[in-house]
Formats: C-alpha cells, structure tokens, sequence
C-alpha cells in the first residue's frame, strides 16, 4: 500500500529551535514513520515573518529533526515550502496526485484540525485522506488565541470559499 504521512509545518525560532507546536506533530510523524517503513514523509513549511525567520525552510528542521530520531531522508519527499495552511496543501497537490497514495495521513495539532479538513477536501478531493490530530503540549494560555485564530479562519474558508 502506497501512503504518504504529510506533517504540516509550524513555527520555528531564528535559530531554527522547533516549537512545541512542531514537536508534537513531528513526533506524531515519527511513529507513524516507523511503525511504517514504507510510507514517504511529506514536511511543509517555507519562511515567513510569523513562523519562521531563518534563511532555511521549515522543512529543512523538520526533516533534520526526524532524520535526527532515525528515519531514512531517502524516504523524504522535496519540502512543501509553503506559507500558510491553504499553501500547504495546493503547493503539494501536484507531487500527491503523481504518486497516487492508497493512503494520505495528514498530521496536525487539534486546534488546526477543522480548518486543515476544510482545504485538504477542497484541493485534494480525490485523495484517500486519514487525518491525525495532535493534542497539544501548551499550556491553556499559549492555546487560547490559537483555537480563537482557527475559529475566525474556519469562518472565513465557510463564507468565502478556498482560494489559492
């Protein structure tokens, strides 16, 4: 069976530290990754004032972190070097349909679930999709603008549709 494991991106520092956000998804990926030693690893993340100020992309720390804990770069696919959720998924939608997974698994925290639902089913209908949250290691007050920032995106991508 053919499956891809796709772990959106999340913040990093300026020093390329990944932030407890990206650890809990990064993680994730990784047990999924080795209890899976055929599926491909799929990272995302680019630069962006927001989440990462580096002069590497996001997926060059994920990647090297899940490296780091084991896993073969020979099962990396190319970054997705996006800057945003609806990014991630239509700068990855050409490399999927190529490879025609049996089987997306798509890693996020719970916050961003809803939100990452609405987009990947949008972009990338015809895909097999098993989603995968994530519960967050924050605290309740490093979590609470984050839910409130999904609820208002949520919204949004409701009234106005997915553009990219």
């Amino acid at each position: 069976m053919k499956t891809i494991i796709m772990v959106l991106g999340a913040p990093n520092d300026e020093y390329g530290h990944l932030s407890a956000i990206a650890l809990d998804r990064l993680y994730r990926a990784y047990d999924l990754a080795i209890n899976n030693d055929s599926a491909l690893i799929l990272c995302t993340g680019g630069q962006g004032d927001h989440f990462n100020i580096t002069d590497k992309p996001h997926t060059y720390y994920a990647q090297n972190f899940l490296s780091l804990k084991g896993i073969n770069p020979a099962r990396f696919l190319p970054g997705i070097p996006s800057k945003n959720t609806i990014e991630d998924f239509s700068l990855s939608r050409k490399a999927i349909e190529e490879i025609k997974p049996d089987l997306l698994i798509i890693i996020t925290s719970e916050f961003h679930m809803e939100r990452v639902q609405l987009i990947s089913e949008t972009l990338i209908p015809s895909i097999n999709k098993f989603f995968v949250s994530v519960a967050s290691s924050l605290m309740d007050s490093e979590l609470k603008p984050l839910i409130e920032h999904e609820k208002i995106a949520v919204n949004f991508l409701k009234e106005n549709g997915v553009k990219y």
